[in-house]
């Protein structure tokens, strides 16, 4: 917790001695999940965006989102590595069939996984 937090601060001065807090690893892994979902949600909000842009009116926002994308991807290779980020990708652009359905997911095991949300991505990124 920060050096400069008024409540850090008031409790020292009720104990009259230092006092050090730091987060639960149940908060800071919960906080993990709620900033991964809110991530994943917005990318796929912007790809979403931009391919109804170029259905619509056929104007190919692509090489101008390239970068914005780009740099999501290296975040996210940074937080999972790139064999998780591989499959978070996946999700985002390659989820849909051609004709609109859902794709399921096939592991190097031959198990089949149906990811709907950004939360079962991360439990199932998490699971790795």
């Amino acid at each position: 917790m920060e050096k400069n937090n008024p409540i850090l601060k008031q409790l020292q001065d009720i104990i009259g001695t230092k006092v050090s807090m730091a987060e639960s690893p149940k908060t800071k892994a919960k906080k993990e999940q709620e900033y991964f979902c809110s991530v994943v949600q917005s990318w796929d909000e912007a790809w979403s965006r931009g391919l109804n842009v170029f259905e619509t009116g056929r104007i190919d926002l692509a090489e101008y989102d390239a970068t914005f994308y780009q740099i999501i991807e290296t975040l996210f290779v940074m937080a999972y590595g790139e064999f998780k980020t591989e499959i978070i990708s996946w999700w985002v652009y390659e989820r849909f069939t051609a004709e609109g359905e859902l794709a399921v997911l096939v592991t190097e095991d031959d198990k089949e996984h149906e990811i709907k949300t950004p939360l079962e991505l991360f439990k199932f990124i998490k699971s790795l």
